[in-house]
This record gives C-alpha cells, sequence and structure tokens, in this order.
C-alpha cells in the first residue's frame, strides 16, 4: 500500500462524501452523528456538537486539514456534495432532542469565512433517511428511507419534491441508492438482498437481480466504462459483478471481507481495480480483470485478428486481492475515491476514524500498463 493519512474526530461518524466539483484538491466530506437514549440531557449536550467536517490533503500528501461546520439540525445520517458547486451540501438529518424525533432533508451552504453552515431549504420528512444521492446531469436528489424513495429538484438555493418512487410495502428495506452515470434516468436501489433498477421516466421497474446477496445487499455502483455492469455488496461478506442484461448469475464473485460489506466502488477510470469497506475493520482493493473493459476490448481485438503481442509482456493485475488496509480499529462504513485524483481514496470507521490511503506505485503501473 503506498502513503497512509489519518485523522481522528471526536464523534462518531458513518458519512463521507469526496468533494466532487474540487478538481485541484483533494477533499472529504463527513458527517458525525452519536446516540445516546439514556440520558436525553447527555444527548443534548452532544447534539450540539455535531458537525460536517470538511478536510483537505496537501498536494504532496504530508498532511490533513481540517474545517468543522455546527450541523444544527441534529445527527448527519446522509450526506452528498454537489456535483458543480463545491459550496453546496445537502445532508439527511435526524433530531431527537424533542420527545417527538424529527427528520429531514437539507440543502447548506459552506460558508468558510464564518465557519458555519448557511441553511438555504429543508424539506421534512416522517421517517428517517439514511441515503441521499445527487445526480449530476439532471441535478436531481434521490432520497432513500427503508421503504419509500422520493426525489427532489436541486435549485441554487432551494429543494423542491418533484417525485415520488410507487413503492408503498411497509416490508420493503432499501438500504441505498446509486444513479447510473451512464443514464440520467435509472437509480439502482438495494432492497432486502435484492437489487432494483428503476426507470425515473418511465416510472417502472427496468431490471432485477434476484437473491443478489445470501442476506442483505447494501450498496450498488456502476462501471464507469461498461453501462451494463455493476458491482454488489452485501452481508455476506461478498463482492459481485453483474451484467443487467443477464442478471441470474454474476460475472464474478469475491470474498475479500471477513464480515459485513458495507460498501464497494469501481475505481473511476480502470474499472478492474475495486475499492470496498467492511465490518471487519478493513479497507481493501480487489481486481476482477477478467470482467473488466479492457478484458472485453482485449477480446474484441482477437476477434478481430488484431492480437500482435509485444516484443515484451506487461504485467497486469491478476482477478482477486490487490492490498489490503489495516488502519481502523472499529467497521468501516464508508469508503470513497478523490474526485482530483485518481489515485486515492478515503475510508471512515465508526470511531471517527479517517483514512486518507493511495493506490501503490507498483499497482498503479499495472493497471497502467507502464
Amino acid at each position: 500500500m503506498g502513503e497512509c493519512l489519518m485523522f481522528g474526530l471526536d464523534l462518531e461518524s458513518r458519512c463521507l462524501a469526496a468533494v466532487q466539483a474540487e478538481e485541484e484538491k483533494t477533499q472529504f466530506l463527513i458527517g458525525t452523528h452519536n446516540i445516546k437514549m439514556d440520558n436525553m440531557v447527555l444527548i443534548c449536550i452532544i447534539y450540539r456538537n455535531f458537525s460536517l467536517c470538511r478536510l483537505t490533503v496537501e498536494g504532496d500528501y504530508s498532511r490533513i486539514a481540517s474545517l468543522s461546520f455546527t450541523h444544527p439540525s441534529g445527527e448527519v445520517r446522509a450526506i452528498a456534495s454537489c456535483p458543480t458547486n463545491a459550496a453546496l451540501v445537502a445532508t439527511s438529518s435526524a433530531d431527537f432532542r424533542n420527545p417527538n424525533p424529527s427528520f429531514g432533508v437539507f440543502l447548506w451552504n459552506i460558508c468558510d469565512d464564518k465557519r458555519s453552515l448557511e441553511e438555504l431549504s429543508k424539506v421534512e420528512s416522517d421517517r428517517l433517511v439514511h441515503c441521499v444521492q445527487w445526480e449530476p446531469a439532471t441535478n436531481r436528489l434521490a432520497a432513500v428511507s427503508r421503504s419509500t424513495v422520493n426525489l427532489f429538484d436541486v435549485a441554487s438555493s432551494s429543494i423542491q419534491a418533484s417525485g415520488k418512487l410507487p413503492f408503498d410495502q411497509d416490508d420493503l428495506q432499501f438500504h441505498s441508492g446509486t444513479w447510473n452515470p451512464h443514464s440520467s434516468n435509472m437509480l439502482a436501489l438495494p432492497e432486502d438482498k435484492h437489487l432494483i433498477c428503476w426507470d425515473i421516466r418511465a416510472n417502472s421497474e427496468s431490471n432485477r437481480v434476484r437473491d443478489a446477496h445470501a442476506h442483505r445487499c447494501m450498496f450498488v455502483d456502476f462501471n464507469p466504462n461498461l453501462q451494463h455492469v455493476v458491482a454488489t455488496c452485501g452481508d455476506d461478506g461478498a463482492i459481485r459483478l453483474w451484467d443487467l442484461r443477464k442478471p441470474t448469475d454474476p460475472l464474478i464473485s469475491q470474498r475479500p471481507h471477513s464480515h459485513w460489506v458495507w460498501q464497494v466502488r469501481f475505481h473511476p477510470v480502470h474499472d478492474q481495480l475495486l475499492l470496498s469497506a467492511g465490518s471487519d475493520a478493513c479497507v481493501v482493493l480487489s481486481c476482477a480483470q477478467s470482467v473488466s473493459s479492457e478484458a472485453v476490448d482485449a477480446n474484441e481485438e482477437d476477434e478481430k485478428g488484431e492480437d500482435e503481442q509485444d516484443e515484451e509482456e506487461v504485467a497486469t493485475l491478476a482477478d482477486g486481492l490487490v492490498d489490503r488496509i489495516d488502519e481502523h480499529e472499529e467497521s468501516v462504513y464508508a469508503c470513497v475515491w478523490s474526485s482530483a485524483d485518481p489515485w486515492a481514496f478515503a475510508s471512515l470507521s465508526f470511531d471517527g476514524r479517517l483514512v486518507v490511503s493511495r493506490v501503490s506505485r507498483k499497482h498503479k503501473y499495472a493497471l497502467m500498463q507502464l
């Protein structure tokens, strides 16, 4: 593994996002939350300390600089950075300071000079929203709760409800949601142990992967280079890649973790590299070279008879474990690639420890075939 930097927060955290609109500096957003149900006074004191923290990694990866902003609406249960404006951030909040808890989706403007969050807009919810996802092409926001999915149109200073997906069964168990980068009208939703792909325009289900995992299917990510391929992870400790056109069997299945896997993400350029985070306190880099876009391109060249061998073979990564980061001590709930540096990534464990890592030079050169 390459360089690792660590940063510790005072409060528990499980929400992490890259600042997508920042293309020059490696920046991440963290939302904190802490629940103490046995003492309301203590909860009130802790709630005053709920914060949103923005971290900047120096260009030479020598240190992490941070700015903290009080999050006045309670726990941060989900966070999303605006794809086009680094100062805009959406959060899902849960406030238990009163006998009747309140939930909502908020749009904030980060005021660096005042060291505060300016509330631009909010939409109240009757239930906890545990995932917010920004769609860059349409500037839509998806808010996923246990059994409902709401859509919002985001303007420069407001959130307006624009629709609700027709899921009304109380027995549904949505765990997260991810927009398809190849189609702004498709939203993928892990539900129980299945994966549902929903066409927003047609307002109907377009694909379903049944029994994607033995237990809960926790997260899904789209391959940036192959529009029909997704990666899922679940409580069974597995990471699986699927072709949505033939969803009966996975393209590949790996078990790089010994416990639940909370998130999996494709590398933004080299889709054979996968980043995952799990309850085994590990962050893993794994490879799925055999089903990547490079393997598809190589097969197409072979079929055309353009498979001339170079004088010197270039080493490539094999399927399976590439690297493991063991710098966490508790469950790692989130991992994300940097928007400014494709070789940098961050992971966040429940105790508030953030680890910023980089792909090692050896693996980087193998991926780039240098």
